[in-house]
């Protein structure tokens, strides 16, 4: 299981991000998607998140994940949280 893709892909779905930010997080969700090593691409989706450093610049006005991003973010969530089999099942 990939328990940090997992936590960050959750709290993601709490971000409220101005609307040109979003179509950002939904590549680096892509990118998640279609990795073999999550792990390593997790990084693009904390860069596309929210900014931990204050700015000199107005606030833009911010909008929750959009409904299709949403559904992609669960998506991955689910599937990112099934346990792999081993294959030991298949034989014999």
């Amino acid at each position: 299981m990939h328990d940090e893709a997992v936590a960050r892909l959750r709290e993601a779905l709490d971000w409220e991000l101005p609307e040109p930010w979003w179509p950002d997080v939904g590549a680096a969700v892509d990118r998640l998607a279609a990795s073999p090593d999550v792990s390593a691409d997790l990084g693009h989706l904390e860069l596309a998140g929210p900014m931990r450093i204050a700015s000199r610049f107005p606030d833009r006005p911010v909008t929750p994940m959009p409904e299709q991003i949403r559904e992609r973010v669960n998506e991955l969530i689910h599937s990112l949280s099934v346990p792999v089999a081993d294959g030991a099942d298949e034989q014999g």
